[in-house]
């Protein structure tokens, strides 16, 4: 246990919570899938894990959302729309980045819009 009083296996449990979010560029699903195992399976045993999976879970249907306003942005424009198509791959890279290293630092770091609504329900 760390400072925390979280184990190394928590730590990393959270943090690839997060990174499970890229296996969406190799997986179909697999950034949905990934952090709702890691939550049905910690969500017990660790608030902390449990907490980082729902979170990573929050995050990427909020991505969904944001893809969603990118496409409809993109037909409406006849294609133009398609220069934001950028935005939700490289919020999704740093922000998962920056979540997954906090995680291991055991850190409670919260994502921005949906932090505070994955603390509140673990």
């Amino acid at each position: 246990m760390n400072q925390n009083g979280l184990t190394s296996d928590e730590r990393l449990w959270g943090m690839l919570a997060h990174l499970s979010a890229l296996l969406g560029y190799v997986v179909g699903l697999g950034q949905y899938i990934a952090p709702l195992v890691i939550y049905l399976v910690y969500r017990e045993r660790s608030r902390f894990v449990a907490f980082h999976a729902l979170q990573a879970l929050y995050f990427q249907l909020a991505l969904l959302v944001l893809w969603a306003i990118v496409i409809i942005l993109t037909l409406i424009t006849c294609g133009l729309g398609a220069i934001f198509a950028v935005v939700p791959i490289v919020l999704n890279l740093v922000f998962v980045l920056m979540a997954a290293i906090r995680a291991n630092n055991g850190e409670w770091y919260e994502l921005p819009l949906v932090g505070a609504i994955a603390r509140s329900s673990v």
